[in-house]
């Protein structure tokens, strides 16, 4: 009986003792799956990145592209008849009308004069900034940066349907940072009608 008893309490110790810790085969496994987890997380964290990264650069080009629209829609459309000009050769848009006293920067009744152009330099993070100089009675002249994020050449006007009050305007913005190259799925165009030509056109 004491033999069966110390036979049993021996094959229980040898039972605790290989159970109190993790073999080198154990612990490889575990690295490994530990490391694979690690990787997995690391990589997701990568794509929620740029993913982020690509949607902040959507939304920046989107808000440069629907606040350069409005502001030059909005100006052809109040211009008088025939105060819209294209300079093809300096790349300029000046549209002129009297200022009614509001939000344009001069006094009601004043003759208002803005020029529109894309800067000469860019950055790399920024690409070209459209630029706007007004004056108010032909004084003033300040030039102010409207919004950036243009590619090179990235704003033009065709004027070639002018004389019935209709402009089309085209935007080229960066596809992405650093790279200021006009690609042809970053351009957009807009047609922007004046409302006197269009009215008095025959």
């Amino acid at each position: 009986m004491k033999i069966i008893k110390n036979a049993f309490n021996n094959s229980c110790r040898r039972m605790v003792y290989r159970q109190a810790g993790f073999t080198l085969v154990e612990l490889m496994v575990a690295l490994v799956i530990g490391l694979l987890i690690i990787l997995g997380a690391g990589q997701l964290f990568l794509m929620g990145f740029q993913t982020f990264r690509q949607t902040e650069l959507l939304s920046n080009k989107q808000a440069a592209l629907t606040f350069a629209t409005e502001l030059l829609i909005r100006d052809i459309r109040r211009s008088d008849n025939g105060a819209v000009a294209w300079n093809d050769s300096s790349r300029t848009l000046t549209v002129e009308f009297d200022s009614s006293g509001g939000g344009d920067g001069c006094n009601s009744g004043q003759r208002v004069e803005r020029t529109y152009s894309l800067s000469s330099s860019s950055t790399p993070q920024e690409g070209f900034s459209l630029l706007l100089t007004q004056t108010c009675n032909g004084a003033g002249g300040n030039t102010e940066p409207v919004v950036s994020a243009f590619a090179s050449g990235g704003f033009e006007v065709d004027d070639s349907g002018g004389d019935s009050g209709i402009y089309i305007v085209t935007f080229c913005l960066m596809s992405e940072p650093g790279n200021t190259e006009c690609d042809n799925n970053s351009e957009f165009d807009f047609r922007a009608v004046n409302r006197s030509q269009a009215v008095t056109a025959p």
